[in-house]
């Protein structure tokens, strides 16, 4: 067994991973097979829901990629199926407060860390581990991710970096933006936006805790990295499809 997610992001180098938003094992294959060393699966914003996650995430591990599921809401039921089915990091959306973190920790650890009920025969399975090796292992193994997206949460997300048993932090750039301008504009790179991403970063930082973003635009991906983020989505599988189709054309029309 190769390094855990966990020990991967240790390492003082970004991680760039892939986005995934529609469903099925051929798709998740195919993300697999592209140069990013992880693949995100949003079941929150995307058409992907827990059966086809049952088979995408052992299909992007059994490609040796590191999987991740974004959950459909911060849900102790959807948090633990994601677990079940052998993600190696759960991404909670709209996580507003130290209290809603709290809650994640408690869904997604097994006692004493936390309450998450047992059921993971699929992910034992499929990873090679007996049962006893995995409840022995997931705390570790697994990683437990609150999204940073509201003006609440960043008001008090030195608070939520702080809460014990959370693996990382991730910030979603456009209900942020959403967020801090009232609902006037979603401009990642305005000028308040940067800001708000250097504060969580620092956050993380102070409290020992990777940070993530979602990147996107390359310009935008290098101006992240400048603030110290350890691991950045960097292409997303609908908006790579459109960026390829159109430079395909734009090379071959006359």
């Amino acid at each position: 067994m190769g390094d855990s997610l966990r020990q991967r992001l240790a390492r003082a180098e970004p991680l760039f991973f892939g986005w995934g938003s529609l469903p099925g094992i051929h798709h998740a294959m195919a993300l697999a097979a592209l140069p990013f060393e992880a693949v995100l699966l949003d079941q929150q914003h995307g058409l992907i829901g827990h059966s086809d996650s049952s088979a995408m995430v052992p299909a992007i591990n059994s490609a040796g990629k590191f999987s991740m599921v974004r959950v459909l809401w911060n849900d102790a039921g959807l948090i633990g199926q994601a677990l079940d089915v052998g993600a190696d990091a759960i991404i909670v959306p709209m996580t507003n407060t130290a209290a809603d973190v709290r809650r994640i920790v408690q869904a997604a650890k097994y006692p004493p860390r936390g309450g998450r009920s047992w059921g993971s025969y699929a992910v034992s399975q499929h990873q090679g581990m007996t049962k006893e090796q995995y409840l022995a292992t997931a705390n570790d193994i697994t990683m437990i991710i609150a999204m940073v997206e509201t003006e609440e949460a960043l008001d008090c997300v030195d608070e939520i970096c702080a809460v014990e048993g959370l693996d990382g932090i991730f910030v979603g750039p456009n209900d942020l933006s959403i967020s801090l301008s009232k609902g006037t504009r979603m401009d990642a790179m305005h000028e308040v936006n940067q800001k708000a991403y250097a504060k969580a970063a620092k956050a993380a930082k102070k409290a020992g805790i990777p940070s993530g973003i979602f990147g996107g635009a390359p310009a935008f991906v290098k101006t992240c990295l400048a603030m110290g983020y350890d691991f950045i989505s960097s292409g997303a599988d609908t908006g790579m499809m459109d960026a390829g189709a159109r430079a395909f054309l734009a090379a071959v029309k006359p």
